[in-house]
């Protein structure tokens, strides 16, 4: 799995790294995580303002996207990992799930 960033400069490199060590253990004993993107952008909303941080993963047939727009930039980094690793559990759950309510083969 790899993780791209886009308009790192928004970050410091204590938050770039954190944000990498907590991908890296989602996907630690896992092949579903495919690709991660992070990217940061000013939003021009009126009532939320300030950065918005984005990462788009592509998971095993389909795509995860988790947001946060906070005044800084590290806020909503931080929170949209949080977002992303409830994403992540929660997809691991339903599969979980999906293989438990199959019926057994041949009875």
């Amino acid at each position: 799995m790899k993780v791209q960033w886009h308009h790192a400069e928004c970050f410091g490199e204590a938050d770039r790294s954190a944000a990498e060590d907590r991908i890296g253990a989602l996907a630690s004993d896992h092949d579903d995580l495919i690709d991660v993107r992070i990217s940061a952008r000013t939003s021009e909303h009126h009532r939320h303002g300030g950065q918005e941080v984005r990462i788009v993963c592509a998971a095993r047939g389909q795509e995860i996207v988790a947001a946060r727009t906070r005044p800084d930039a590290s806020l909503a980094l931080h929170e949209a990992i949080d977002a992303f690793e409830r994403e992540v559990w929660r997809m691991r759950h339903r599969r979980t799930q999906r293989r438990r309510a199959r019926p057994e083969a041949g009875t």
